[in-house]
């Protein structure tokens, strides 16, 4: 009995739609991106539950055609292609003719559209793929999509949605993204649950640096810009420098011919193109665009359109890195370190105790872990080479100490000793944490959190203010809990001693700062009485040159 069978076209299209429609988040995608080729100034985006129960979204574009109407939410129904050539020079977002027949498999879709040329508009019903009426409407401009019900009819794969707040975070980061393609367009975000209204996002219109500033929560003068020409690509960068980096890449935007594009290969490049700039310090945050001919990119790649292909990837890498090589190489940059005056004053407080007066958001570096029984050292100090590796002999040895990762490993055990005597403190005034992090992410980071001391909430519009610490805390934590909860951690048992390692990180002495000869005869001889071999975080401390050795390189024996 044979075993091939051609599936039914009912099971086809719930496949088919099943490509593009992963979550509420992908209809607000395909529905935006409708918006832009219908050259909107203006949308209008409302959600119920998340968007399970309903995503609206309003655009004040050309308006659809009646008769193009009627068809619109047929498989492969589009304007954008009329020959097999026109797919290899895509100019518009959408193109399949698949984006509003997905949609309408899998939900209960109203459609309203004015055009221009015509003195009234119409409305379009279709449930699951079925169109229940067409008929005159009431709608002065642009074109309102209704979606309801989402998955209503495939409560297997509804089961697979989380909660409204977890999926009305991953639609803010679509509208986030979707939104440096067209900045200059004016967005308007709500929730409404239970007739109360929550505006999510809201953005007059400008341009990239304004609107990234809005959605990063950073002054615009840490964005440094550049155009270049290299053709046949034209690049425009709009990223931080060195000194504000992250260590994630959740806000770098890559855009290609003004699409937002999440290409794992695409991704590499450019991130290997930003390595040699920006080393071990991080990763920038902005926007990398490239403008390329329609005919040397491949959008047709991806069902959700999130990847592309280029046809020659090496001139375009050259492109990049001599783009990147003019972006660093310029001298005005929108923003300057602060500048303090010099002094030749040697730094020498070192409180043996946390400052008292001091408030727990002022940054201030201050070594902690000088003793009062603190003993002669029973080493030789011969110097400190570049202010940052101490040079030290011991037993016929010659010893090359990294000074801060040393101080880093003994603030780190320091901490942990006296981490659990310690009481949580709290703040007079809240703090806000500027990050944009899963819901559900931050629920298992927060009772671990909790646990530890710090207590967090969240609140509406995805804010998250700090209300405790552990008293051992004394300056500035309020970035380290930004990164940690916007990180990934695939072990979250890992999560407390993460933060004590970061820590004790901001607290150590750095490279190119100048020691005391005490702190020095304390940092030197707590490392050769506890044996301290790595940095918390694994690195070495030091490298061990013997007198042998070096006779051996010498050829003195």
């Amino acid at each position: 009995m044979p075993k091939i069978q051609i599936l039914p076209e009912e099971i086809r299209s719930k496949i088919a739609a099943g490509e593009i429609v992963e979550r509420p988040a992908s209809v607000v995608k395909e529905l935006i991106e409708n918006a832009f080729d219908a050259k909107a100034s203006f949308i209008k985006i409302n959600l119920r539950e998340g968007g399970i129960k309903e995503v609206s979204v309003y655009d004040d574009g050309e308006g659809i055609e009646p008769e193009d109407l009627k068809i619109c939410y047929k498989h492969f129904a589009t304007s954008k292609i009329k020959t097999l050539s026109d797919v290899f020079k895509i100019v518009t977002f959408g193109f399949r003719g698949e984006a509003l027949a997905s949609i309408s498999q899998v939900s209960k879709m109203t459609i309203l559209s004015k055009h221009a040329d015509y003195d009234s508009a119409y409305e379009i019903r279709v449930e699951f793929g079925k169109e229940i009426y067409f008929k005159p409407a009431h709608l002065n401009k642009g074109t309102l999509v209704k979606v309801e019900d989402l998955f209503l009819n495939l409560p297997a794969r509804k089961a697979f949605l989380k909660t409204p707040r977890t999926e009305t975070f991953k639609i803010m980061e679509i509208i986030r993204g979707l939104s440096l393609c067209s900045p200059e367009t004016k967005y308007q975000v709500k929730s409404i649950d239970e007739n109360k209204e929550n505006t999510l996002f809201f953005w007059e219109g400008g341009n990239e640096r304004e609107l990234l500033s809005y959605i990063i929560r950073l002054e615009k003068s840490f964005f440094k810009e550049l155009h270049f020409e290299h053709p046949p690509y034209s690049i425009f960068l709009l990223l931080t420098d060195t000194s504000k980096t992250f260590s994630h890449t959740k806000y770098l935007y890559f855009l290609i011919n003004k699409r937002w594009i999440k290409d794992e290969k695409l991704t590499k490049m450019i991130i290997n193109a930003l390595k040699p700039f920006y080393g071990n310090l991080g990763f920038p945050a902005g926007i990398v665009s490239i403008k390329a001919p329609y005919h040397l990119v491949d959008v047709n790649v991806h069902p959700a359109k999130w990847e592309i292909r280029f046809k020659d990837e090496k001139t375009l890498f050259l492109a990049l890195n001599k783009a990147l090589e003019e972006f660093f190489s310029k001298k005005t940059f929108y923003y300057e370190r602060e500048k303090h005056p010099f002094s030749q004053q040697i730094k020498e407080d070192i409180p043996l105790d946390y400052p008292q007066e001091v408030s727990p958001f002022h940054l201030e570096r201050k070594p902690l872990f000088i003793s009062s029984d603190f003993k002669k050292p029973s080493h030789k100090y011969l110097g400190t080479f570049l202010n940052t590796y101490l040079l030290v002999e011991k037993e016929e040895n010659l010893y090359i100490i990294d000074q801060h990762a040393l101080s880093e490993r003994i603030i780190y055990e320091d901490l942990k000793r006296n981490f659990s005597k310690c009481l949580s403190q709290e703040l007079l005034i809240p703090v806000l944490l500027n990050i944009s992090c899963d819901p559900s992410e931050f629920e298992e980071k927060r009772k671990i959190l909790h646990s530890m001391g710090f207590e967090l909430e969240f609140l509406e519009n995805n804010k998250i203010i700090l209300k405790k610490i552990p008293s051992i805390f004394k300056i500035d934590i309020k970035d380290i809990l930004e990164k940690i909860l916007e990180e990934p951690f695939p072990n979250l048992d890992e999560l407390k001693i993460e933060v004590l390692r970061r820590y004790a990180c901001l607290l150590a002495r750095k490279k190119g700062d100048i020691l005391s000869e005490r702190e020095i005869d304390f940092l030197i001889e707590k490392f050769f009485s506890e044996n301290l071999q790595t940095c918390p975080h694994g690195r070495p401390i030091y490298i061990k040159l013997s007198l042998k050795d070096i006779e051996k390189d010498l050829r003195r024996r």
